[in-house]
């Protein structure tokens, strides 16, 4: 609950700031599933909910210039394809890189290990996906979800790059109405702590 305050303040206090700075534009939060530091582009999928605790990334592809002020990027994002795990439907849906296209794969839930935080010793220090060809199973650890989940999945799918069963970092972007693709602002929701001072 006390999370939920401080991201419920985090976004007000950025609207109230942009609006004080009679501020033309808009924010839009996504995953990130490509970056270019040399063309200076960032590509996010979209999250059509804006709900920090209940995202849906499946708003589409938006590639953003970076900012032309240095001050105005956060931490450089890591990228991946996978979007979002659905436990209830058994899917995962992921961006495929090649296709440049949003792609929902059915796949069937073999372990999911729930309150599972990121400095337990089940996940610390390790690399996630673990993708056995074998067993045609793939394991990550999600953040968002709290916990380790191994997944079977299809045949033609297997053979994916780990890039497809990575989740790219949350960013959020504010830009211009003026100028809807250039960004003069990133944010790395994944690497920002809220509550260092």
């Amino acid at each position: 609950m006390k999370i939920r305050s401080l991201l419920l303040t985090l976004v007000l206090g950025l609207a109230t700031l942009l609006t004080a700075c009679n501020f033309e534009g808009g924010v839009e939060q996504g995953r990130c599933v490509a970056y270019n530091p040399e063309a200076k582009t960032l590509t996010i999928v979209v999250d059509v909910t804006h709900d920090p605790f209940n995202p849906h990334y499946s708003g589409g592809t938006h590639i953003y210039k970076l900012p032309t002020m240095p001050g105005e990027m956060g931490p450089a994002p890591e990228v991946g394809g996978r979007l979002m795990i659905d436990l209830a439907k058994n899917t995962v849906l992921i961006y495929d890189l090649d296709a440049k296209s949003i792609r929902e794969i059915p796949v069937q839930f073999v372990d999911v290990e729930k309150n599972i935080r990121p400095k337990h010793p089940k996940v610390a220090g390790k690399t996630f996906p673990i993708i056995d060809k074998e067993q045609q199973t793939v394991t990550v650890y999600s953040g968002r979800l709290s916990s380790l989940i191994t997944f079977k999945v299809p045949a033609s799918d297997i053979d994916l790059p780990p890039y497809a069963w990575t989740a790219g970092n949350e960013m959020r972007v504010a830009f211009r109405n003026s100028d809807k693709d250039q960004a003069i602002r990133i944010m790395n929701v994944s690497k920002t702590n809220i509550f260092s001072k």
